[in-house]
């Protein structure tokens, strides 16, 4: 596993593009996280309808190290189980801000 120090540098390139990964694609940036360091879990926080990757013991996001403010929330969930806890919901999320669809106008 990296270390955290190495982690931050890497963060630290997308530093002009923050406000976007930090305003509808935080789902990309977590898994650029996960991609580039080999592993961890994405994580999603329901309430605030945010995603983050957690590597080693060490939550992440476009922002840096963001353990403390999430580690033991009980809105976190781990995203692969999400569809199990809410599946409606979890429709709605992949629909809205993974695949960014547009929302088809009612007739």
């Amino acid at each position: 596993m990296p270390d955290r120090e190495e982690i931050l540098s890497f963060i630290s390139e997308f530093a002009k593009a923050r406000e976007t990964f930090m305003t509808g694609c935080c789902y990309w940036f977590a898994r650029v996280l996960q991609e580039r360091f080999c592993g961890g879990e994405i994580l999603y926080d329901y309430k605030y309808n945010h995603f983050m990757v957690q590597l080693g013991d060490q939550i992440y996001d476009a922002q840096g190290d963001v353990t403390e403010k999430y580690m033991g929330s009980p809105d976190l969930v781990l995203w692969s189980e999400y569809q199990q806890i809410d599946p409606s919901h979890y429709k709605r999320i992949v629909r809205d801000c993974i695949l960014k669809k547009p929302i088809e106008e009612e007739n």
